[in-house]
């Protein structure tokens, strides 16, 4: 759902702008300007609850924006990429090379030296967030996910949570659409996202949709507890000033 985060592509594309006239020295720099760019504009960066390195992981948006939006090509502006998004690029290289059938473990220590729990979701949310923005196909997520689940099992568990989350933030984004208006449609969306990603037993609590809904795509609560709660098939269009 692309339109949901317009903001942060128009700051994505105001950062390219930017970068091609040479205006950070550092990665550092990038991050902090990114910052501040989503202060002034009253967003959050893509997160679940935490918010540690939020900023720097939520470079990832910038980097696919400027490949696969703006079309500015590694390859003509190596440098550029080299500086600011090394990780990124590596990032998008291993899920091509996990897709491909190499094994995953194989591809991590080949890339990054090393694997750790850090890489491994950095990965993931190149995945995810590239599926957020329409840069990739769900199901190559979904592809992604089972082959690292299946060549990583001791972070089954984390895989898990991954999951429920990524489950909260669509249902979070069809509430914040009006594509679904009541409990009912909430449920039918959840329970089939659940069986897509093989998360039958990793639902999503209410609060976590609501949190997601609320501080990441900016509804405002009553409107998304109206959702949560509405029994009926139809909702009354919002009019009128925020209620008390």
């Amino acid at each position: 759902m692309q339109r949901l985060h317009r903001k942060r592509i128009e700051i994505a594309t105001k950062l390219w702008s930017q970068i091609l006239r040479g205006a950070f020295a550092s990665r550092e720099e990038l991050v902090d300007t990114l910052r501040k760019e989503y202060e002034r504009a009253s967003i959050e960066p893509i997160r679940g609850k935490s918010k540690r390195n939020a900023h720097d992981k939520e470079l990832v948006v910038v980097y696919l924006v400027g490949k696969h939006g703006l079309g500015i090509d590694p390859e003509e502006y190596s440098k550029v990429y080299k500086k600011l998004f090394d990780l990124e690029l590596k990032c998008e290289e291993a899920i091509d090379r996990v897709l491909s059938g190499e094994d995953p473990k194989e591809v991590f220590n080949d890339l990054f030296g090393e694997i750790t729990e850090d890489i491994v979701f950095r990965v993931v949310r190149t995945a995810y967030v590239a599926a957020l923005l329409e840069f990739m196909d769900e199901d190559k997520l979904i592809d992604l996910l089972a082959r690292l689940e299946e060549g990583m099992p001791e972070l089954s568990d984390r895989f898990r949570r991954f999951k429920k989350f990524y489950i909260a933030f669509r249902i979070a984004e069809a509430i914040v659409a009006r594509e679904i208006r009541n409990r009912l449609e909430k449920e039918a969306l959840k329970h089939a996202l659940c069986i897509k990603f093989g998360a039958e037993k990793s639902a999503p609590s209410d609060n976590e949709v609501r949190m997601i809904a609320t501080e990441v795509l900016g509804m405002p609560e009553y409107l998304v507890n109206d959702v949560l709660k509405a029994r009926d098939l139809e909702l009354k269009p919002y009019v009128g000033k925020r209620r008390k």
